[in-house]
């Protein structure tokens, strides 16, 4: 918010003030004068009183002129600023915030009441970065370019604003202070990364396909083979019995290797979606009901939470069982000493359009940052013999309903996971014709 439009004030009649003036006064002079009878004197009085007043009259329309311009001129740049999509934020030299402007006031999540006036130091906290980026650029002249960094409003959301800082100039042409530009682009990043990890999915879609295709045919005549070769060495003998043992374990590396098989299949093929209306409170019931033993094992203790009235979702639910069951078993191994995973059921309206979320937050060990960016690439992981495919199906399973899968994580403080589905009366025609 930058200064009020001001008020025209009664001085900008001034002009007409004056000329009723000047004639009052050409008007008692010449009383006064006819008086008197001296005709030369009245006449050069009159002239120069003219004189006078058309001097008058014209300076002060210059006046006036210039003022009206100079105010057109504000109103733009107040318009302009207040209608840019860009945050902007100014602080003169002695740290005091001089403007800020309604997109500023909605990136920084903080009104112009609280800011405007004060000094940087006390609008932001130590340790904040908009504070140490106006502090770098007042004190020490280093100034950001679209920097992305991340920041912490007053309602605790963490986002992530693109922040640059250029020195502000005044008429005289010297420094007269800082301004700073900030944008939001949390939504910008996040997208950016689901594009990508999309990519990196169609990429992989058919050569995963051909590779799972050719292992299974030999996997399938290895299995056979190995239980007919069984049953022939059935024979009470040292030899045999050996043998036996090892065909065991072949067994069971072939069932461990059609296993990953499945799953790299779940991964790589589009699956067909048998959508139909699914109660988001009977599945959150249901699973957590399936894996409170595992989680009295571990010694966590798994609870949830569901909005009254909560909408139905259009979906596949075995498939956001599993995209559940995945997220949860990754919150139990982060627990590996005990602790709490929490499941919220919550609608909430982005864009015009209604979602149901469903998060998952644990108080594990945290994910680290360098982690992060990768955690929906196929075959990533960060568990000891972990087959780094369970996030990357989930992510599969989310594109396929349409919906949305967000991670935010504190090394050593736990992990959210937020899954978004689009309710049901986003999709009626969809459903009347799946049904």
């Amino acid at each position: 918010m930058f200064r009020p439009i001001p008020e025209p004030s009664r001085f900008r009649r001034i002009s007409d003030w004056l000329i009723a003036a000047i004639l009052l006064l050409l008007m008692l002079t010449v009383v006064v004068m006819f008086s008197h009878r001296d005709w030369v004197a009245i006449t050069v009085l009159i002239l120069l009183i003219g004189a006078i007043s058309i001097a008058a009259v014209i300076a002060f329309s210059h006046y006036t002129s210039t003022e009206r311009t100079l105010e057109q001129v504000k109103g733009l740049a107040r318009n302009i600023l207040q209608s840019i999509p860009t945050g902007v934020l100014s602080v003169n030299y002695s740290g005091v915030i001089t403007a800020v402007n309604p997109t500023a006031e909605a990136v920084l999540k903080r009104p112009a009441a609280d800011l405007l006036g004060h000094s940087y130091e006390s609008a932001f906290p130590i340790g904040e970065t908009i504070r140490e980026a106006l502090h770098e650029a007042l004190c020490h002249h280093r100034h950001l370019s679209q920097k992305d960094v991340p920041y912490e409003g007053p309602d605790g959301r963490l986002q992530t604003i693109r922040v640059s800082t250029v020195e502000l100039v005044g008429d005289d042409r010297r420094p007269a202070g800082v301004l700073l530009q900030a944008q939001d682009v949390t939504e910008w990043l996040s997208l950016e990364q689901r594009v990508r990890v999309a990519e990196k999915l169609a990429a992989l879609h058919t050569l995963s396909a051909g590779v799972a295709h050719e292992l299974r045919n030999p996997l399938s005549a290895m299995d056979l083979n190995l239980h007919l070769l069984e049953q022939e060495l059935r024979e009470p003998a040292p030899v045999a019995s050996r043998t036996a043992h090892y065909l065991v374990v072949l067994n069971a590396e072939c069932r461990r290797l059609s296993a990953i098989l499945d799953n790299f299949m779940k991964f790589a093929r589009p699956s067909s979606l048998e959508a139909h209306e699914v109660n988001v409170h009977r599945v959150i019931e249901h699973i957590v009901a399936l894996m409170q033993f595992e989680a009295q094992e571990h010694k966590i203790h798994l609870d949830y939470t569901i909005e009254k009235d909560l909408p139905p979702v259009l979906g596949d639910e075995t498939q956001i069982s599993q995209v559940l069951v995945n997220v949860i078993v990754n919150a139990f191994h982060a627990m590996a000493e005990g602790g709490r995973c929490h499941l919220a059921a919550t609608t909430c309206t982005t864009d015009g359009k209604r979602w149901v979320e469903i998060s998952v937050r644990d108080t594990g060990v945290g994910i680290p940052g360098e982690a992060m960016p990768r955690l929906f690439d196929p075959f990533y992981t960060t568990k000891p013999g972990g087959s780094g495919l369970g996030l990357a199906i989930a992510y599969r399973i989310m594109q396929d309903h349409g919906g949305l899968i967000s991670v935010s994580s504190v090394p050593g403080s736990g992990t959210s996971v937020g899954l978004r589905f689009p309710t049901l009366v986003a999709y009626p025609q969809e459903l009347e014709a799946r049904s």
